[in-house]
């Protein structure tokens, strides 16, 4: 029964890629799938039906410059008409990275050297149909391999080759009401490396790759828009949910002043610490801004406490904070040698620890159950993560990049210098050198201090 599912997916996969719908050529962007490009839009949940609900970018205004510059009621016609009906499209990557570890920078001649192959192959699909200017039904899902086990003898489940990452409908009431319903990504924070304003993704930001789409939940949301503000309530069903209990309330509300961008949300459910967050986002000159806030009446997490002994205890009645700023940068010279950009973050955690515990101290809680690998999560109390970059040095193939975190109330992070070349197409080659620093069992040194050296080329990789 699970191979004729995924013989039948894979056929109407197949059907949906070639299918060409009134001879319409396909658009790559699955949020910008309007027709005519009219202005800029942001490709997130928050870019639906016209101007009124696009949501403005810190620093940026030509958004609302160019929607003054045009007839607000033919700008909204021509944002809610697809010529097409449907749009198709996605992008294939394939991925082959080599990694060598456990180099001792101050002792090569005694590393203990072991080296890992990984492939990462995959396709990523969306469908976006229009049956008229008032409702739309859009889809994601992402394939990918291995299809089989790792004996090789055994398939793969359907549901681990397969991943519905986004399947919404949208549609409105009278042009006042927008609703959305369905799973769908929804990201409140503005954070690049770390978001803890960011109440309703089902999954965190990876700092190494902070671009990377978020999981989300399934829910109805409901956007008010008035002027250039919107006002929003989410109801969120959970995918485990068998009671009206486990369903969750998020109203959250947007304000723009100038070039700025101050929002504020709430999220509530039963048996859920009550949470609340505020962003900020704007720009001086060419220098992008940033903050988020969150408070808490309790705290969801299981904390460690030592009194002659570590033992577990919760709070369900403590008020935690969390804030981070940041600050981003680009720029490029006129001949395009210089492509330069900087983005800088720093993060306070009031659910961390100034002394973090490390596995060792928890290992026995962590192995009896009374604590669980996500309680472990950011337990220090300060962190800051920063990457520069030099892409298409001096109008050339290659580029050059510097990450960086750590988590400062451990001493214990990572840095990261990586250099690519991009001069075949099709082909993209990047080889970079972490450095992990930091106690043995701490959070990004478990292993203890140590370097390696990884080589990764994407071979193919294609948005259609």
């Amino acid at each position: 029964m699970k191979n004729e599912k995924l013989t039948v997916f894979i056929i109407s996969l197949v059907i949906l890629l070639t299918a060409r719908i009134f001879g319409q050529e396909i658009v790559t962007d699955e949020d910008s799938l309007f027709g005519e490009k009219i202005v800029e839009l942001k490709t997130d949940e928050e870019s639906l039906f016209g101007s009124d609900e696009a949501d403005l970018l810190s620093g940026d205004l030509s958004l609302v410059e160019n929607v003054a510059d045009e007839n607000m009621e033919d700008l909204s016609s021509l944002l809610l008409t697809n010529n097409s009906g449907v749009e198709l499209g996605g992008s294939f990557y394939f991925d082959v990275n080599s990694s060598w570890t456990g180099i001792d920078p101050e002792n090569l001649g005694g590393s203990s050297i072991s080296d890992n192959l990984s492939l990462n192959l995959g396709v990523t699909l969306f469908m976006d149909a229009r049956p008229d200017a008032d409702s739309r039904v859009f889809g994601k899902a992402i394939v990918t391999s291995p299809f089989y086990t790792t004996s090789g003898t055994e398939e793969r489940k359907f549901e681990d080759i397969i991943t519905i990452t986004e399947l919404f409908a949208d549609f409105n009431w009278n042009q006042k009401l927008f609703f959305r319903a369905g799973k769908q990504s929804v990201n409140w924070g503005v954070g690049r490396f770390f978001s803890p304003g960011d109440l309703l993704s089902l999954s965190r930001i990876d700092p190494e790759d902070p671009d990377a789409d978020l999981d989300g939940p399934v829910a109805v949301k409901v956007n008010y828009p008035f002027m250039l503000n919107n006002f929003y309530l989410y109801t969120i069903i959970p995918v485990e949910a068998d009671s009206y209990s486990d369903i969750a309330f998020a109203p959250k509300v947007e304000f723009v002043i100038g070039n700025s961008e101050i929002a504020f949300g709430a999220y509530y459910q039963y048996n859920h610490a009550p949470d609340a967050m505020a962003t900020i986002s704007s720009a001086i000159g060419d220098v992008s801004l940033y903050g988020e806030g969150y408070l808490s009446y309790g705290s969801d997490k299981t904390f460690v406490i030592d009194n002659g002994g570590v033992t577990a205890v919760s709070y369900n009645d403590k008020i935690f904070f969390k804030g981070t700023i940041g600050a981003g940068y680009s720029w490029s010279d006129d001949f395009a040698n210089y492509n330069f950009s900087f983005s800088g973050q720093y993060y306070y955690n009031g659910e961390g620890y100034d002394d973090p515990y490390t596995l060792q101290e928890l290992g026995s809680l962590l192995g009896s159950g009374v604590i669980s690998s996500s309680d472990l999560l950011e337990n220090g109390r300060h962190y800051g993560a920063g990457s520069v970059s030099w892409r298409d040095m001096w109008g050339s193939d290659f580029s050059l990049s510097l990450f960086f975190i750590e988590n400062f109330s451990s001493l214990s992070g990572m840095i990261k210098p990586s250099f690519s070349w991009s001069g075949m197409d099709n082909i993209d080659i990047t080889l970079s050198a972490p450095r992990i620093f930091g106690d043995p069992g701490e959070e990004y040194s478990v292993q203890g201090s140590t370097a390696s050296v990884s080589l990764g080329v994407s071979i193919g990789g294609t948005s259609f």
